[in-house]
């Protein structure tokens, strides 16, 4: 982790004061709850700065997962073009960490979650084939103009038809997959 004194984090507003020290000591974003409690701990007075600092510093998740900070009692003052380095430093660390972190996986649903799904699939596609059948014959029975300009309709529709029947298929296999 980037390399930030307490002296440092306290060049700023109040907002980014809280997530400066956040991903000093714990290594996170704040969460909404606490960027909240922090930043109305401290409103605007420069002195409460250091308690929040302290406070954090020795919580439960700071002790077993974070990193330490030191805490002076006097703050020295800090010089403000290292100070924001250090702060661009913290950031800069947070986002290339975030960046390269592998993305989360979803969950597999559970495979009696899909089933049902799965059931409605093979359902839907058994009524297509249905409807195309009977189109088919409706107009398969019709009268049709045999002309070379004009391709079999019978074809046409079966190549529909094989189509639709692919499609679905490998949606049903997509979810079987996931599920397994």
């Amino acid at each position: 982790m980037a390399s930030i004194s307490a002296s440092e984090l306290l060049i700023g507003s109040d907002e980014d004061f809280v997530i400066n020290l956040y991903l000093a000591v714990l290594r996170r974003w704040p969460d909404p709850e606490g960027f909240a409690h922090f930043t109305a701990k401290i409103a605007g007075d420069a002195w409460a700065r250091q308690g929040v600092m302290m406070e954090l510093a020795s919580s439960p998740e700071a002790i077993q997962h974070g990193d330490r900070l030191d805490v002076p009692d006097p703050l020295p003052p800090a010089e403000p073009l290292r100070a924001m380095q250090a702060q661009l430093a913290l950031r800069s660390e947070y986002l290339h960490r975030l960046a390269s972190a592998p993305p989360p996986v979803a969950p597999a649903a559970p495979v009696e979650a899909t089933a049902p799904l799965l059931r409605e699939l093979r359902a839907e596609l058994e009524a297509l084939r249905r409807e195309m059948r009977e189109r088919l014959a409706e107009i398969s029975a019709g009268p049709l103009p045999q002309s070379p300009a004009i391709p079999d309709m019978a074809d046409y529709v079966n190549d529909m038809l094989a189509l639709a029947e692919a499609r679905m298929e490998l949606r049903i296999r997509g979810l079987e997959k996931r599920s397994s």
